[in-house]
This record gives C-alpha cells, sequence and structure tokens, in this order.
C-alpha cells in the first residue's frame, strides 16, 4: 500500500475539515481585501476631488491676477492649472464607479468645461475699455462665479457621497476580518487538533525514515552525495531514492550557479562582486610579492546616444564589443570585470617593469581596429583612467577604483576639448 493511501485512509475527515476552514478563511480574507480595495479608491476619489477643486481655484486666481495687473505670468500660472485640472479629471473619472457618482462626474466635467470656457473669454476681454465690452465682462464674470459655486457644491455632494461609500466598506472590511478571525482562531485550530489526533500513531512509524532522510540532507547541504537510504516502494522510498540520484547534479548545479553568480552575462567578463572577490585577493599576494599592480576605470563613450539612436540592442552591442577589445588587449593573468552599466576595469599585476601606459594605447589601437572594420553602425570609443601601485605597497581595492576613476574623467574631459580643435 502507498503512503499516499496509508495518509488518506487515516487523515481524510480531519483534512476535510481543515480544507473547509481554510476555505472559509480564504473568503473572508478576499471579502476584506475588496473592501480594503473600496476604502482605498473612495479616498483616492476624495483626494482627487480636492485637487479638482484647488486647481480650479488656481486657474480662476490667475485670471484674476491677470485681470488686476496685465501681468503674464499670471497666465501661465493659469495654463499650469488648467493642465493639472484635466489631468485630475481623467484620475477621477477612472475612480468613479457607483452610477449616481458617475452622473455626477459627467456633470462635474460639462460645468468645468463651461468654466474654462468663462474664464477664456474673460481673458479675452482682459483689456475691455468700453462700456459695452466692459458688461460683457462683467456678465461672464458673473456668469463664472455662478458655474464656480455650482461646481463646488457639485464637488461636495460627491465628496459627501465618498465618505459615505468609504465608511461602509469600512464596516464591510471590519465585519469580513472578524469572520476571517473567528474561522481562524475556532475552526482552524479544531480541524488541526483532530487531524493531529488521528495522525499520531501514523506518525510513530514514519519518526525513523524521516530522520534519516534529514541525514541524508544534511550530507547534501555539505556537498556530500547521499547513498540510497530506504528500499521501500512507498512515496518516502521513492523520494529517497530519488534525493540520491539527484545529489550529483545538484552539487554541479550549485558549482555553475556560482559561476554565474561572478560574471556578467552581456560580455562574458566578471561582474562586480567576481571582480571584487579575485581582485582583493590579487592585491594582497601582489603586496606579499612585491608585484606592480595597475588599476585601469574604462568608460564606454556615447553609450546613451547609441541607445537613443539606434536602440538598447544595438547599445548592447557596444558593449559587447568593449569587453571583446579588452579581453584581446589584456593578458590572461589580468582581471577584467564590467563594474556598471557602462563602465569596465581592469586590474594588472606583473613585475616592477609593468607598463601600465603601453596596455593603454594597446586598448586604444584594438578600439581603432575595431572601428575600422566596414559596415558599423557605431564607433567604440573609451575613456580611460589609469592608477599604477608600485612593488610592496599595500592599498584597497576601492582606493585604486577611486583614482583611477578620477584620471577616467580627466581623460574624458581632455579628449572632449580636443574635439573642437581637431575639427578646426
Amino acid at each position: 500500500m502507498s503512503l499516499r493511501s496509508k495518509m488518506l485512509a487515516v487523515a481524510a475527515v480531519p483534512i476535510a475539515v481543515l480544507l473547509l476552514a481554510v476555505t472559509l478563511a480564504a473568503f473572508a480574507q478576499s471579502a476584506a481585501a475588496r473592501a480594503n480595495d473600496e476604502v482605498d479608491r473612495a479616498n483616492a476619489m476624495r483626494s482627487s476631488l480636492a485637487l479638482v477643486q484647488e486647481d480650479l481655484a488656481t486657474a480662476e486666481a490667475g485670471v484674476r491676477g491677470y485681470l488686476l495687473t496685465g501681468r503674464e505670468s499670471f497666465l501661465q500660472e493659469h495654463e499650469v492649472a488648467i493642465a493639472a485640472l484635466l489631468k485630475d479629471l481623467r484620475t477621477l473619472d477612472s475612480l468613479v464607479k457607483a452610477p449616481v457618482q458617475q452622473v455626477r462626474m459627467e456633470r462635474l466635467g460639462e460645468l468645468v468645461d463651461e468654466r474654462l470656457e468663462t474664464l477664456d473669454e474673460v481673458r479675452r476681454l482682459a483689456g475691455a475699455r468700453s462700456p459695452e465690452q466692459q458688461a460683457r465682462l462683467d456678465t461672464w464674470l458673473l456668469h463664472g462665479a455662478t458655474l464656480s459655486s455650482v461646481i463646488r457644491t457639485l464637488i461636495d455632494q460627491m465628496e459627501d457621497d465618498g465618505a459615505a461609500a468609504a465608511t461602509a466598506s469600512i464596516e464591510a472590511r471590519d465585519a469580513a476580518y472578524d469572520r476571517s478571525y473567528l474561522v481562524q482562531i475556532i475552526a482552524m485550530p479544531a480541524a488541526l487538533a483532530i487531524a493531529m489526533i488521528a495522525l499520531l500513531g501514523f506518525a510513530a512509524g514514519l519518526v525513523r525514515r524521516i530522520g534519516a532522510m534529514r541525514a541524508s540532507a544534511e550530507r547534501l547541504d555539505a556537498g556530500v552525495v547521499t547513498p540510497e537510504a530506504d528500499p521501500s516502494r512507498d512515496e518516502l522510498g521513492q523520494l529517497s531514492r530519488a534525493w540520491a540520484r539527484t545529489g550529483t547534479h545538484l552539487i554541479e548545479l550549485q558549482d555553475e550557479l556560482r559561476q554565474l553568480a561572478t560574471l556578467d552575462p552581456l560580455t562574458g567578463l566578471a561582474n562586480r562582486r567576481g571582480f571584487f572577490a579575485l581582485a582583493e585577493h590579487m592585491l594582497l599576494v601582489a603586496a606579499r610579492t612585491r608585484c606592480a599592480v595597475a588599476l585601469l576605470f574604462i568608460d564606454t563613450d556615447g553609450l546613451k546616444r547609441v541607445n537613443d539612436e539606434l536602440g538598447h540592442s544595438v547599445g548592447d552591442s557596444l558593449l559587447i564589443e568593449v569587453g571583446e577589445v579588452i579581453r584581446e588587449t589584456i593578458r590572461s593573468s589580468d582581471v577584467a570585470a564590467r563594474i556598471g552599466g557602462d563602465e569596465f576595469c581592469v586590474l594588472l599585476v606583473g613585475d616592477p617593469e609593468l607598463d601600465a601606459d603601453r596596455v593603454v594605447r594597446r586598448l586604444r589601437e584594438t578600439a581603432a581596429a575595431h572601428n575600422a572594420r566596414p559596415g558599423r553602425s557605431f564607433h567604440v570609443s573609451m575613456s580611460i583612467g589609469l592608477t599604477a601601485l608600485p612593488p610592496g605597497r599595500s592599498v584597497t581595492l576601492e582606493e585604486l577604483i577611486d583614482a583611477a576613476d578620477e584620471g577616467m574623467y580627466v581623460d574624458k574631459r581632455g579628449r572632449r576639448d580636443a574635439q573642437p580643435a581637431a575639427s578646426a
């Protein structure tokens, strides 16, 4: 008889009770979540209504300021307020769900459009001087004031309904939480107690086998392949044998994941984590063996322009090619990495006669050779900062990177300043 059959025979009834309790709790939690959403929507609607009223007041104040002073800056404030008002109206429209509120929302939109029309007319008549024009201006001002009052009344009604909806949603949410609480403290503990009593005798026979699987798991966690420990034909026995068969595969996957965690998937160079781990170790070795050390900080020029004009896939190709230029130039004993979006680092360790400037020249020559290839849509250009460390001197990797970073910015400014002169 399979382990599944044994367990189902013993635990069928308590499991059914537990599933029922979980279902009831899930329904209660779902109702609480829906009520929370309604509360959030009601609060957001009230906030949007307040913003609509505030933006409309700002737009009106801008026109009034223009009427009183004639300063164009008030009109600029007016235009900004109108843009914000229209945006807030769209947001508010997406929040309104109740049929009554939707009707009010349509009426609010009409009133706001009409109020904006009155403001435009007032602006047009702002310089009015004739009695007829002044009379028309007074009429539009009076009509606008009436519209503003109606809009405020309508917004107040919508806010009151929104507050009532929020209150109702809060009450519904609290009731759902109460139901969920009752289910969790009564039904679920009772179901668990029944299940524990029913499974107590059956569990005693599984303790030894589960203990053996735990020991196998500890050996696997330590990197030791586990032997087959359980010859039985039920599910635990099958799991034990599958565990032993997959042990070696899991260890291999762990090694592969460690490697992937230290590599940049785009360029194939080390990533920031891998570079720091290896470079810090190499710096310690170089200090003990009195080897010369140099660090290059490389920034890819024009990546943003390539991304904007040619697309991010071409920008990725640019980064890949920078990685190829670096890989073609340095020695296998040097450490190269992509440590940021368009930034690379190269750590050079060698004899006391290490010529880091020569490496920089070779990088530029290699880049020039790549740029000379036909059919290219972009050029490889690099700003390079260099900092060198005499043999035997101890320094942290962060200090080296900071110094090289400063040098890179100096190089970038120098090359940028030289471009106009070169074109001239």
